[in-house]
């Protein structure tokens, strides 16, 4: 039975490495074909994105946190997957909270996931109030920012208030306090000498990122960790290596000083993945797993991820049943994630096609997608 999957192109591949390492849609094409099916490349960028995608099994993009893409993405995947009824890959539960860390500590909450403390202030008063009397140090996070991007430690309540007067006074892309400086200076003298020469203030370029202000999040400082434990789960497969910390810093994400001993792993980090992606109803995440003196939790999730990483893992853990008591399997040797993630989107969507009972499927024959062929 074949499919005819669309995909928007990525590569998110960083100056100097090798072309196509950070970029999945290659794989996802490649694995796709030799499975019998057909690829339909398209530009969700165009005004006829929708036009596009009419007619497919299936939709996959790895979307990512920069270039505006999100502005794309939270718009247009969940009108495909529900009113289209179109299956997509990440689909909402999966992505709808990628890298917005204030909806992640909601979502959290709500499902009970283990995480450390965390305290969202949208009032600048009574985050102020809160603060002269918080325990410090606390670690100080932006909604947005992947790699330790906008996540930086805060050791007094005179620090604390000085990022919240900046966060309620200001519109801010990052947590580098040179740069918010600098930033500040060049924007103001570029406005006073576009003012003077063109009687008009300039026009600055989009970055794609959102500007933060209105709020500030501040969480748990979880001392002792010096490294934390990324855990990728796909379906019922887990992939799991240790980041350490930079040099003279509690950051781990973005370090790339990493360990894939899987000996080194603990069991602990595998069950909460395992159970986060299940409360989640997640196709793919990956996990951030510290230690609160000897408990698991979990800090971050992303449904993206660098695929190389992954596949540099020496092999998987396969689970059998519940999250916290199920079998735990070792399976030896290096899988690409876009393998597994094919292999479990066309599950999806031949459930959704043939309409076999399955949880998941369609309930309407007449929103079915095209007759499969």
């Amino acid at each position: 039975m074949a499919f005819i999957i669309a995909i928007h192109p990525d590569d998110y591949t960083a100056a100097g490495k090798p072309p196509g390492s950070d970029a999945s849609s290659g794989r996802w094409s490649q694995h796709l074909e030799e499975r019998g099916h057909k690829v339909k490349w398209v530009d969700v960028r165009r005004a006829d994105s929708l036009e596009q995608v009419k007619g497919c099994h299936g939709f996959m993009w790895r979307w990512a946190h920069f270039g505006g893409m999100g502005r794309i993405a939270r718009r247009l995947l969940p009108v495909i997957e529900n009113e289209l009824k179109i299956p997509v890959y990440p689909d909402q539960h999966t992505c709808w909270h990628y890298d917005d860390k204030i909806a992640q500590a909601y979502l959290f909450k709500a499902l009970d996931i283990a995480t450390p403390a965390t305290w969202i202030w949208f009032d600048r008063s009574q985050a102020e109030t809160w603060a002269s009397q918080a325990k410090y140090p606390l670690v100080l996070k932006l909604a947005i920012g992947a790699g330790s991007f906008n996540v930086r430690l805060v050791r007094d309540a005179q620090e604390a208030r000085l990022w919240i007067e900046r966060l309620f006074s200001h519109r801010i892309e990052n947590l580098a306090e040179d740069q918010f400086a600098k930033l500040s200076l060049y924007r103001r003298l570029r406005r006073s000498a576009g003012i003077m020469l063109k009687g008009r203030p300039p026009s600055f370029g989009d970055s794609g990122f959102e500007f933060n202000t209105g709020y500030v999040l501040f969480q748990e400082f979880l001392a002792g960790n010096i490294y934390d434990t990324r855990v990728t789960v796909i379906g019922n497969r887990a992939f799991a290596y240790r980041r350490f910390n930079r040099p003279a810093d509690f950051r781990a994400s973005g370090s790339g000083l990493v360990d894939y001993d899987p000996a080194k792993i603990d069991e602990g980090f595998i069950r909460l993945a395992f159970s986060a992606a299940k409360k989640l109803r997640a196709q793919s995440c990956a996990i951030d797993g510290l230690y609160r003196g000897k408990e698991c939790v979990l800090g971050e999730v992303s449904y993206t991820y660098i695929s190389a990483y992954v596949n540099s893992c020496p092999g998987h853990w396969d689970l059998d049943g519940d999250p916290q008591t199920g079998q735990l399997t070792w399976v030896s040797g290096s899988m690409w994630p876009e393998e597994a993630q094919v292999a479990d989107f066309i599950a999806k969507v031949r459930r959704e096609c043939t309409g076999d009972g399955t949880p998941g499927q369609l309930q309407s024959s007449t929103s079915l997608p095209p007759k499969c062929e």
